[in-house]
């Protein structure tokens, strides 16, 4: 399997990022609108059903990017470490982050309703309102992606080289081992004509003098 670039990585954290900041974001905001801080308008389906999927996904993505990224590490242990740098990507993943949330209620206004209920429902809030939230909520989240995911990596990896290292050494002792005990044996292993050469004479000749 090819190992994926550092650009790849960075998309597939975009995209991590985009679910997470959604799947956080939709309940609080949904809450605020239910509880009346924004008016008496209908701005929810009064539904949360599709935040767990959600978040399942991103934990699978967080997992997998861990994954990965701790066995490129552990393939090239002195490559050095680089941070992930998301914050140039601030735009792409909230309009991702906005796609994924159209996504989810829309499934969950169907699943639900058994249809779309149209409008800017899918929001939670006044429009003006929604885009402020799930906007800061997007900066918070990618912030707190980035330290937890690189924080996770580096423990993975160390971890994941300890045990190498701990094996390897296992295995090389185990090795050295058995060359030591095949010299010892081969060493004090007696000579076939070793016998012969000494100048002693047989028990049986020295007992019978001629």
């Amino acid at each position: 399997m090819i190992a994926p670039d550092m650009a790849t990585m960075l998309a597939f954290v975009a995209t991590d990022a985009a679910i997470s900041a959604a799947a956080l974001a939709d309940p609080l905001v949904e809450a605020a609108s239910n509880a009346g801080l924004f008016g008496r308008g209908n701005y929810t389906d009064h539904s949360s059903l599709d935040v767990l999927p959600a978040l399942a996904g991103a934990l699978v993505l967080a997992a997998l990017y861990v994954f990965l990224r701790t066995r490129a590490l552990v393939t090239r242990p002195r490559a050095p470490f680089a941070r992930l740098r998301l914050v140039p990507m601030f735009p792409a993943i909230f309009g991702a982050q906005l796609g994924a949330l159209f996504a989810m209620e829309t499934l969950e206004q169907i699943a639900v309703a058994g249809h779309p209920l149209g409008g800017a429902l899918w929001l939670g809030a006044p429009v003006g309102v929604a885009l402020a939230l799930h906007g800061g909520a997007c900066i918070l989240t990618v912030c707190a992606l980035t330290r937890a995911l690189d924080a996770a990596t580096r423990t993975a990896a160390g971890a994941a080289l300890l045990i190498r290292a701990i094996f390897v050494r296992r295995a090389f002792a185990r090795v050295r081992s058995q060359r030591l005990h095949f010299a010892v044996a081969h060493a004090a292993r007696p000579h076939p004509l070793a016998a012969r050469g000494g100048k002693r004479a047989p028990p049986f000749l020295a007992a019978f003098p001629s």
